[in-house]
């Protein structure tokens, strides 16, 4: 972590100040904060560039050209010959007396015929620890015994990467990495490691499922990404280091390592060493900004070939329209809001006098 940050200092009243004053040379401030990131930026990329060993991971390299353009056209081919698909899903859930309703819907995109196809999958349940009576029900809830944002998340990635493996088409795309974080930490008390990780092995063996980044809190990489032209990519680093980094930490990033009791450290340690370092993690950019992405180290340049591809029909924004037609179904077919609005409206049908105490907090704010 930096030194160069003192708490103490950050919230010394000083730094503040009231509106009006605040607001008097606003416009002048900020448009010299832009200034200065830009030309941080460009002192960066000039840097970068200057690393011989950078400049040659950057592909496609001069003499590949021609090669490049043949890929990119297999890659038209294989696209839209419907061999391949994205997978994005969404989830919805509203915490009730008896326990947390939840929705989890997954949608599957590809292209066939000349046109978008999609395939919407949804799960409907309750969640909730079993319990013989309503104390038991309570005293675990005092216990901690809650269904988490983290829980329900993990449930989501876990359908949306099954799916994948399901789906007929060779080549899947998913949104975000192959193993994200709600999969690696276990979560605590549910002993979530094993399927987790073992779903992890099935992802890595198949080889043709592509996990693509959108938002990363590896700035490191994300800003390395400037060296970029449109329609290059890259290899940064691969997912052993970065399964690395996660469970032992990084001083130099201020990242502290995963609690994991012995026994599933050492399973993760395993999972790192015998698969992780197929998984290479790269950076492309075919629009205004770059983006990461997972693929297996055989096929990592037919990965990038198809992601490029794919991110070619949104030119501005640069991200593969499979994942953002999937990820646009599920936020208006499946909208969070609307299943609150479901659920609390048959709360007021069956019973009046629960509705106040099972509504949302949140939801009875004034606007």
């Amino acid at each position: 972590m930096s030194k160069n940050f003192d708490f103490e200092q950050l919230v010394d009243l000083s730094n503040w100040t009231d509106f009006d004053t605040f607001m008097q040379d606003f416009g002048e401030r900020l448009d010299r904060d832009i200034k200065k990131s830009i030309d941080t930026r460009r002192k960066l990329r000039k840097t970068l560039l200057s690393n011989p060993k950078i400049r040659k991971a950057i592909r496609p390299r001069k003499e590949d050209v021609k090669k490049w353009e043949s890929l990119l056209e297999w890659a038209g081919d294989e696209l839209f010959g419907g061999n391949v698909c994205g997978v994005d899903g969404t989830l919805s859930h509203y915490p009730m007396a008896s326990g947390t309703r939840c929705r989890i819907g997954i949608v599957a995109t590809s292209y066939r015929n000349n046109r978008i196809e999609r395939v919407l999958y949804v799960s409907e349940r309750e969640l909730a620890e079993p319990s013989k009576t309503p104390m038991e029900h309570y005293n675990k809830l005092l216990e901690g015994h809650r269904v988490t944002n983290m829980l329900v998340r993990a449930i989501m990635l876990y359908g949306e990467r099954q799916l994948a493996l399901q789906r007929p088409e060779k080549w899947k795309f998913v949104h975000g990495q192959l193993l994200p974080y709600e999969l690696r930490t276990g979560l605590g008390a549910y002993r979530a490691l094993d399927v987790s990780l073992e779903m992890g092995k099935k992802l890595i063996k198949e080889k043709t499922v592509i996990g693509i980044i959108e938002d990363t809190t590896r700035l490191d990489l994300l800003n390395a990404g400037i060296i970029l032209e449109r329609g290059e990519y890259m290899p940064a680093t691969d997912l052993k280091r970065e399964l690395e980094i996660y469970l032992y930490g990084d001083d130099e990033k201020g990242i502290s390592g995963a609690h994991f009791n012995p026994k599933d450290r050492a399973k993760f340690e395993k999972f790192i060493d015998k698969y992780a370092a197929n998984i290479k993690v790269g950076i492309f950019r075919i629009g205004y900004k770059p983006y990461l992405f997972h693929a297996h180290k055989d096929v990592f340049d037919e990965a990038a070939a198809l992601i490029a591809r794919d991110s070619m029909n949104q030119p501005m924004r640069g991200f593969p329209l499979l994942v953002d037609y999937a990820d646009e179904i599920c936020s208006k077919v499946l909208s969070s809001g609307d299943f609150q609005k479901q659920i609390t409206s048959r709360i007021a049908k069956i019973s009046p006098d629960a509705l106040g105490f099972e509504m949302i907090a949140r939801s009875t704010r004034r606007r």
